[in-house]
């Protein structure tokens, strides 16, 4: 057993350094799910410029065919989209389960960060957001309405007899009007993976007892009806390790979670 913090004032600031540290970290992630999913962009420029003729333009003739071909665009964001999306959470668990085990002192086992990373990406993956639908579900929403997004564009701008240069321009603009739904995508599996991963981390471990949860800066009403709860009359904000409410009470939420340990290990 490695040596735990020796009262709680210390082991809630460890934790409020961890959420810092974790801003930043899910910052890069987001920007590396925007990065992942954004090479399409390269292949429908790649996929006009074989459509266009010797003046650099796709004559209204081939538009239909291009259209057609467009259609399997969809299936290649969803293939970056989910890709990327996994990554996200499977990076998030693994920094998430390490750091408490480094900062706090765990000792997880390997066997045991297995598991974590195992439950916080099944958890993930198949829990059914306010929208009713899985992860699968919203990649793919995404994906529907990129693809529709880029297919107008790229028509319109056909039909006006615009150059491929002019039209990868367009694509370019409409992708990065696009950007922001990919950003709060990931920004919410990272975040979920995240608490999920400090609720399974924490009902591997020996030492955890309870799990406090602490409503965010913007105070929101689904925050504070969480942090306000006192489920197991142990006080207010205090859940059991795999209470799944304190994970993701809205989007991008802004509060956090600590652990209160055994005070036969402080």
């Amino acid at each position: 057993m490695a040596e735990i913090l020796t009262n709680q004032t210390d082991l809630d600031r460890v934790f409020k350094r961890i959420e810092n540290d974790f801003g930043e970290f899910r910052r890069d992630q987001v920007d590396f799910a925007v990065k992942e999913i954004g090479r399409v962009r390269s292949e429908v420029a790649e996929m006009i410029s074989e459509y266009s003729d010797s003046k650099g333009k796709v004559t209204r003739r081939r538009l239909n065919r291009l259209l057609e071909d467009l259609e399997d665009l969809e299936d290649v964001i969803n293939e970056y989209g989910e890709d990327a999306l996994n990554r996200v959470i499977n990076d998030t668990s693994e920094w998430t389960a390490r750091r408490l085990n480094n900062d706090v002192g765990l000792s997880l086992s390997a066997d045991q960060f297995d598991r974590i990373n195992g439950n916080v990406a099944k958890y993930v993956i198949d829990r059914f957001g306010e929208d009713g639908l899985v992860l699968s579900d919203r990649v793919w929403g995404l994906s529907q309405e990129i693809r529709d997004s880029l297919s107008q564009v790229i028509r319109s701008e056909i039909l006006k007899g615009n150059s491929v240069n002019t039209i990868v321009t367009k694509i370019r603009r409409v992708y990065n009007n696009e950007t922001w739904k990919i950003k709060r995508l990931a920004r919410t599996e990272s975040l979920t993976a995240h608490r999920a991963a400090i609720s399974y981390s924490a009902e591997e471990s020996e030492v955890v007892q309870w799990v406090r949860f602490h409503a965010g800066d913007d105070r929101s009403e689904a925050c504070v009806a969480v942090e306000q709860r006192d489920k197991y009359g142990e006080g207010r904000g205090i859940y059991k390790p795999g209470d799944s409410e304190m994970f993701t009470p809205h989007p991008n939420c802004t509060s956090h979670m600590s652990y209160i340990i055994d005070e036969r290990w402080l």
